[in-house]
């Protein structure tokens, strides 16, 4: 009997395969450290945490929405670059300690984030062949636990150091959105 089946070693055979694994990882991966850290670290925003939790909640609703909507008009890799683009600049503009502005960005953040999740589910299937794509997505989204395990500590990371998490956080977005390029 012969396996039709493809495994780990037949996706490291091919040099295209294993970028674009390479690159999936990353979206996984920085989808889930944004929409984590955002999440995990709106404790540290003024007010009630109940009514910032409801906010940012609610706030993924319409982006999720936009990302279907711009999905169908321009793609969804271009989607999803321009979502990791925004994301990045609202956790970067987040530095700045004005209260009102930092409640904007995180929910325009969140929004966006919610945009990452409903992209990069679609996207990371189309990347890879019929026979492997099972493999590639699980792979990606094994990357995004990952983040999902490190985002607590950046937000916890904001107490002692109120600049580096978000630029580390927002540094790592773009870098993620160039792979996209590719």
């Amino acid at each position: 009997v012969v396996s039709t089946q493809s495994t780990g070693v037949d996706v490291m055979k091919n040099p295209r395969l294993v970028i674009c694994g390479l690159i999936n990882m990353g979206g996984w991966f920085m989808t889930s450290l944004v929409y984590y850290m955002l999440w995990f670290s709106a404790k540290n925003l003024a007010g009630s945490i109940y009514v910032n939790a409801a906010v940012l909640g609610a706030a993924e609703l319409p982006g999720r929405v936009a990302a279907f909507l711009f999905m169908e008009k321009v793609g969804r890799k271009a989607t999803f670059m321009l979502s990791l683009s925004f994301a990045s600049i609202c956790v970067l503009i987040s530095i700045y300690d004005n209260t009102t502005s930092r409640k904007v960005m995180y929910g325009f953040g969140k929004a966006l984030a919610g945009a990452l999740w409903a992209v990069i589910y679609l996207y990371s299937s189309e990347m890879y062949p019929t026979k492997i794509r099972n493999l590639g997505s699980g792979i990606g989204s094994a990357s995004a636990r990952i983040a999902a395990l490190i985002a607590p500590f950046i937000g916890d990371a904001l107490v002692t150091s109120p600049i580096i998490p978000y630029v580390v956080v927002g540094v790592a977005g773009f870098l993620c959105t160039a792979t996209f390029f590719y």
